[in-house]
C-alpha cells in the first residue's frame, strides 16, 4: 500500500469562513477511496497562506512536508489542485520536480499526476503555474487598483476602525447589497488620541512613557488590554487622525514576500480631507512625525532630540575634548549637574580640564545666547529666502530620485527577460542552466533591493527637508511669547523648544560654543 498525505491550503480568511478546507478534505479523501493501492497517512493544513505572496522557504508547512519526504515517511502528495501547492512559476515548478525526485509522487484530484518524464512534462508544469502566477497577480492588481480609488474617493475600506474611530453604516450599498460603513469619531477614545499627541508635541514623551502614561490612568485599547510603546508608535504615525484615510502603508510585493512598510511617497491619501473624522491639527501630526524620526536616528553620540528627562540640555550638550555628550548627575544633596563620563570615569580619552559643570553656569549664558538670537530672527524676514534655497535642494533630490526610478525600471524589465529565458531553458532552446539564470535572478534581485534602499533615504531626506522648512516658519511664530511664557513652562516644555532651535552645545574648559540647526543658521548671517 502507498501512503498518501493531502495537503489543503487557503489563502484568505473569507475562505476559511466559507469552508474551503473541509471541501478538500472531502474531495481529496474521495479521490484517495477510488484508488485501491492508497491509504491515507496525514493531513498538512495551512490556513490564511498566499502560495503567490509567500516563498516557499516562509512556508512552514511545506518545508515540514519537505522534511517528511527526505525521512520517506510517505509515497503520495495530494492536493485538491495544483495551484495549492503554489502560484508562483519562479518557485513552484521546482519544488514539485524537487518531491518528484525523492521518489514522491505528486497528484491533483482535478488535474491528475504530475510527471517530469520528458522536456514536455517540464515545460507543461511550467505553463501551469506561469498561468496561475498570472491570474493571481493580476487579481492582485486589480484588488490594489481597486481598493486605491476607493480610498482616494474617501470611501472607507477599514474592516477594524483605528482606535478613536468606532464604524457605522452610512446607508450606502455595494452592487452585491452590502451596505458600506463610515468612520465615526469616538469622544472618549478621542480625548486619548488628543493626548497621546500632546505628550509628544509639547511634553517629548517617547513611546514607552505614553504607554506607562495611559496603562497607569488605566485606559485600554480597542481589544481592552494595555497599551505598548508599539501600539503608542503605531497611533501617532497615523493620518486618519488628521482627517485623511490612507492606503497602502504596509504591503505584500508583487511576486511574493514579507510584509513590509513601505515609504511614505507610495502611500494613497484621500483627495479631500473629512472634517467628521479630524481629531489633530495637520501641523501637531507633522510635528509628531518629526519627533519620531530624529528619536530613531539619535544612535552613537547624534543628538537626542526631544530628550526631556535630565537637565535643560542634557541630549546635545557636548563635551569639547571627546565629543561625547554630557549627562545629567546628581551628588548627595541631590544637586544636578552636567558631567563627561568619559572624564569622570578617569579614561585617558578625554583631556578637559573640567569634568563637570553647575546647570546654572551653563544654562544662564546659553539662555541669554539664544535671546539675541531669536531677536535676530524676528528682525528679518525669512520667508523667502528660506523658499528659494528650500526649492532648490529640493529640485535637486527630486533628480536623484528619479535616475534611482529609472535604474529599478531596468532592473524590473532585466528581470523580465530573465524569467523568459528559464522558459527557453524548459523548451530546450537555451545554452544556458538553469542554475545560471536563477543566480543571474537572485544578483538582480539583490541589485534591486540597494537600489530600493537608496531610493528610500533620498524620500526621508527630501521629506526631513520639507519638515525642517516648515519647523523654520513656524520658528518665527512663536518667537513673540518666547520672553513673555518661555519662564513659565514646564520643564519639559523648554527642553521641547530649544531642543528645536539648537543643534548642540559644545562645552570645553568654560568655554561654550552654541551650534543653531543648519535651517537656521544657514540663513541667519550677521545683519
Amino acid at each position: 500500500m502507498k501512503k498518501v498525505r493531502c495537503l489543503y491550503r487557503v489563502s484568505t480568511g473569507k475562505q476559511l469562513d466559507q469552508n474551503d478546507i473541509p471541501m478538500q478534505r472531502i474531495v481529496c479523501k474521495e479521490f484517495i477511496e477510488k484508488m485501491p493501492e492508497w491509504e491515507f497517512d496525514k493531513e498538512y493544513i495551512e490556513k490564511g497562506v498566499s502560495g503567490y505572496n509567500k516563498k516557499i522557504e516562509d512556508r512552514d508547512v511545506l518545508q515540514e512536508i519537505k522534511r517528511d519526504a527526505l525521512k520517506e515517511e510517505f509515497d503520495i502528495l495530494l492536493v485538491f489542485m495544483f495551484d495549492r501547492l503554489g502560484r508562483r512559476e519562479d518557485e513552484t515548478p521546482f519544488i514539485v520536480e524537487w518531491f518528484v525526485k525523492q521518489g514522491i509522487e505528486v497528484w491533483s484530484t482535478q488535474e491528475g499526476q504530475q510527471k517530469f518524464d520528458s522536456r514536455a512534462d517540464k515545460l507543461i508544469n511550467y505553463i501551469r503555474y506561469w498561468q496561475s502566477g498570472g491570474e493571481s497577480e493580476k487579481t492582485s492588481i486589480r484588488v490594489r487598483t481597486k481598493q486605491k480609488q476607493m480610498i482616494e474617493e474617501g470611501i472607507n475600506i477599514y474592516a477594524i476602525p483605528p482606535y478613536g474611530y468606532e464604524l457605522i453604516k452610512n446607508g450606502v450599498f455595494t452592487k452585491r447589497g452590502v451596505e458600506r460603513k463610515s468612520l465615526k469619531i469616538v469622544p472618549s477614545e478621542a480625548e486619548v488620541v488628543k493626548k497621546i499627541f500632546d505628550l509628544t508635541t509639547e511634553e517629548g514623551y517617547g513611546g514607552i512613557r505614553i504607554a506607562n502614561y495611559l496603562n497607569e490612568h488605566n485606559i485600554k485599547t480597542h481589544k481592552n488590554n494595555t497599551w505598548s510603546a508599539n501600539a503608542v508608535n503605531r497611533l501617532i504615525r497615523n493620518p486618519i487622525y488628521t482627517g485623511h484615510l490612507v492606503y497602502g502603508k504596509t504591503t505584500v510585493p508583487i511576486g511574493g514576500g514579507k510584509r513590509k512598510r513601505q515609504e511614505k511617497s507610495k502611500w494613497v491619501f484621500s483627495n479631500n480631507i473629512d472634517s467628521n473624522i479630524v481629531i489633530v491639527t495637520k501641523e501637531q501630526f507633522q510635528k509628531a512625525q518629526q519627533i519620531k524620526e530624529q528619536r530613531r536616528q539619535k544612535g552613537n553620540n547624534n543628538k537626542c532630540v526631544y530628550q526631556t528627562k535630565g537637565l535643560l540640555f542634557t541630549g546635545y550638550i557636548l563635551c569639547g575634548s571627546c565629543g561625547k555628550k554630557l549627562t545629567t548627575r546628581s551628588n548627595k544633596k541631590k544637586y544636578q549637574y552636567y558631567a563627561c563620563n568619559v572624564r569622570t570615569d578617569g579614561r585617558k580619552e578625554c583631556r578637559c580640564i573640567k569634568k563637570s559643570h553647575k546647570s546654572n553656569c551653563i544654562e544662564e549664558p546659553v539662555l541669554k545666547i539664544i535671546d539675541f538670537y531669536l531677536d535676530r530672527i524676528e528682525k528679518k524676514e525669512l520667508s523667502k529666502e528660506i523658499r528659494k534655497e528650500y526649492e532648490k535642494r529640493s529640485q535637486i533630490e527630486k533628480e536623484k530620485i528619479k535616475e534611482l526610478e529609472d535604474l529599478l525600471k531596468e532592473s524590473n524589465q532585466k528581470s523580465e527577460l530573465l524569467k523568459e529565458e528559464i522558459m527557453r531553458i524548459l523548451q530546450g532552446k537555451s545554452s544556458f542552466s538553469r542554475n545560471m539564470i536563477m543566480n543571474l535572478i537572485q544578483e538582480n534581485e539583490n541589485e534591486k533591493q540597494k537600489l530600493i534602499k537608496q531610493k528610500l533615504e533620498l524620500n526621508r531626506i527630501h521629506e526631513q527637508k520639507r519638515e525642517e522648512f516648515e519647523q523654520l516658519i513656524q520658528t518665527k511664530g512663536f518667537i513673540p511669547d518666547w520672553k513673555q511664557e518661555f519662564k513659565e513652562l514646564s520643564q519639559e516644555k523648554k527642553k521641547m523648544i530649544l531642543a528645536s532651535i539648537i543643534h548642540n552645545i559644545i562645552v570645553k574648559d568654560g568655554e561654550i560654543e552654541i551650534q543653531f540647526e543648519m535651517s537656521l543658521d544657514e540663513f541667519l548671517k550677521p545683519v
